[in-house]
């Protein structure tokens, strides 16, 4: 019994030995050199994130099969494997580039360890794209990849596909102004030395309308009352006072009183919010009497006339301004004016603009957008100077520029924007756009909803023929920054002309702050020493406290293909942001774009030093002169042409 038990183990085990090697055979029904599994390899380059770890991680080398060098002097290289927060501090200007390399320099034959390549976006475009593609110039001597990283060093976008083609492309769009931060590598280990190429390109966002905010803004008790048919007639009683809306940007509201003759009535408007009224006084013919505008106070209507009959006037509330919102209308009758000789006033001149007289804030004339508009410079009373004061209604996000033209002979206007009625909110301004060009242009970047108001003057230079001292003056919007008007260069020596418009009434003086001191330039590219050329600037008319000093700036940024160390035709880089700040505050006084001759001149308004930025060439500026021509030279780099 124990032989039998013995016998069948030992048959049970070697059932077992033979389904154990059989388990183990190759399976014929199927290749016998079947491939690996992908996660299994050691040589699968092409699979999955394989590759991406392999760059980081192991060292590539490249035996090169042609002369290299690299255009750039390795100086934005970095060894691969290293923490990208190192590397990004080595990291030129996102810009195209030519001759390229992946290795420092050498010759045939040697055998060199691959790098990875780092540029870097500031001031990014929020909502635009920019596509950014790395091209082997020998079509298999690289297999590029590209990564970006945002200012965190996480990664936005990225290209690191070995299998597609050995090029490589991402199209960044921002959600932020950066910086963003593009890092180049090689992804697979074949790898022969050689160039590639930095392509860039940049796509603007697509404009969409402005969203317009939705005030709950309900139709007052008298609506519909938008003409003279619908004019509610109003009880007789003295005072009225009425609550009332307008419900819509194209809201007008018409009203009927009735009147006594021979007695005195008075029309105001008050506790506005978000409007600006008009208040306009009819007979019972349709014939305006009366019409005004700001005599109530700040937007506020104040209207004052005497009933020549029993019977009604229209009384017409319309909003300045498109906008919705809500105001009073008080109607009283008043006593009668106390008797006496009634001043003459002095008559307009027949040839002034039609907007005189508007030498004040307060009587700032309303233009409207994308019109040409003529006007002159014909004082309406006395000797003058004419200071022509203009208001638009602005809204935020949207770029704004004014600018004249079509001068007469001898006529050579400043102009200078303020954020609001007073020469402390003076934003900055243009005298010449070229020392060619008198007209003057300025553009701004509206970040309120409110009026910007404009001064046109002509300084202490008055035209040598009023009579004809016509300008035409033109005010527009966009949703994108406006190229120049003309084509300004800095100028080359001082303008002993220049001007300032002639102020009527000043701000108290503040005390000048000490200047901090401004960020250093950035070792490339590198910048000219900018010739600082002081001129006298005219003295505006003598008050009790001068206004903010006005700095007259000219910038020209210019890729010095030729390396004469001066700007030549063709070499000026346009689209490049300009700002200037205030040193003290580091307020932002103006941000303007080169043109397409690479330079732009503004004016700004400062209590003390002024530095002027490029953030995307790292370039910055102190100015603490009274005028400042700043050439910035981007110099030339070996092995081909091109802007970086």
């Amino acid at each position: 019994m124990k032989r039998s038990h013995l016998l069948l183990l030992v048959a049970a085990a070697s059932i077992a030995s033979l389904l154990i090697v059989f388990r183990i055979l190759p399976d014929h029904r199927s290749a016998a050199l079947a491939a690996p599994r992908a996660e299994d390899t050691l040589v699968g380059p092409f699979v999955g994130p394989a590759p991406a770890l392999r760059q980081q991680s192991e060292e590539i080398r490249c035996t090169l099969a042609v002369t290299t060098t690299d255009s750039l002097n390795n100086r934005n290289a970095c060894p691969a494997g290293t923490d990208p927060n190192v590397c990004a501090a080595d990291a030129v200007p996102l810009a195209d580039y030519g001759n390229l390399a992946l290795v420092s320099d050498g010759t045939p034959g040697d055998e060199l360890p691959v790098h990875t390549d780092w540029f870097r976006l500031d001031n990014a475009q929020i909502g635009a794209s920019y596509i950014v593609e790395a091209l082997p110039s020998r079509t298999t001597n690289y297999n590029l990849g590209i990564t970006v990283y945002d200012a965190n060093m996480n990664v936005v976008v990225e290209d690191a596909d070995p299998v597609s083609t050995n090029r490589a492309r991402v199209v960044l769009r921002p959600e932020t102004q950066g910086p963003y931060f593009f890092k180049i590598f090689q992804i697979t280990p074949l790898c022969s030395g050689g160039h590639y190429e930095l392509d860039t390109s940049f796509v603007a966002p697509t404009p969409t309308p402005t969203p317009t905010v939705v005030v709950d803004i309900q139709p007052d008790p008298y609506e519909p009352n938008d003409t003279f048919e619908e004019a509610p007639l109003l009880p007789v009683q003295v005072p009225l006072v009425l609550e009332l809306t307008f419900h819509s940007p194209e809201d007008v509201d018409f009203f009927q009183y009735y009147t006594r003759s021979g007695r005195w009535y008075q029309a105001s408007t008050s506790d506005l919010a978000g409007v600006d009224t008009v208040l306009e006084i009819y007979d019972t013919d349709r014939q305006r009497i009366a019409r005004d505008e700001d005599s109530g106070g700040g937007f506020a209507s104040l209207v004052t006339w005497q009933s020549e009959y029993d019977g009604y006037y229209y009384v017409v509330v319309r909003n300045n301004v498109p906008s919705v919102g809500s105001y009073d209308l008080t109607i009283t009758e008043i006593v009668a004016p106390t008797p006496g000789p009634t001043p003459t006033p002095e008559p307009i001149r027949a040839r002034a603009d039609d907007c005189e007289p508007n030498p004040t804030f307060e009587l700032a004339c309303i233009i409207p957008l994308d019109q040409d508009l003529v006007f002159n410079f014909v004082p309406p009373f006395g000797e003058g100077p004419d200071n022509d004061f203009y208001k638009l209604w602005v809204k935020p996000g949207l770029h704004y520029r004014c600018f004249t033209s079509d001068l007469d002979p001898g006529v050579d206007p400043n102009m200078i924007m303020f954020r609001g009625p007073s020469w402390d909110e003076a934003i900055g301004g243009n005298d010449d756009i070229s020392p060619c060009n008198l007209n003057a242009a300025f553009s701004f970047y509206s970040d309120y909803d409110g009026w910007l108001y404009i001064l046109i003057g002509h300084g202490d230079r008055t035209p040598p023929d009023l009579a004809n001292s016509n300008y035409t003056l033109r005010c527009e919007k966009s949703t994108t920054p406006f190229v120049d008007v003309g084509t300004p260069v800095p100028k080359a020596t001082p303008d002993p002309s220049a001007k300032l418009p002639t102020p009527i009434s000043t701000p108290t003086a503040t005390p000048t702050p000490t200047a901090t001191p401004p960020e250093s330039p950035v070792e490339t590219p590198e910048s000219a020493n900018p010739a600082l050329s002081v001129r006298t600037i005219s003295t505006p008319t003598a008050v009790p406290n001068s206004p903010p000093r006005f700095v007259p700036v000219s910038v020209m940024v210019y890729y010095d293909a030729d390396n004469d160390l001066r700007p030549s035709a063709g070499e000026g880089i346009a689209g490049l942001s300009v700002h200037a700040y205030e040193v003290a505050s580091n307020a932002l006084l103006a941000r303007d774009f080169t043109g397409t001759e690479g330079s732009l001149a503004f004016t700004v308004s400062a209590q003390g030093p002024v530095r002027i930025a490029i953030p995307f060439l790292r370039f910055s500026r102190l100015i603490t002169g009274d005028e400042a021509n700043v050439q910035v030279r981007v110099p030339p780099r070996s092995g081909g042409g091109g802007v970086p």
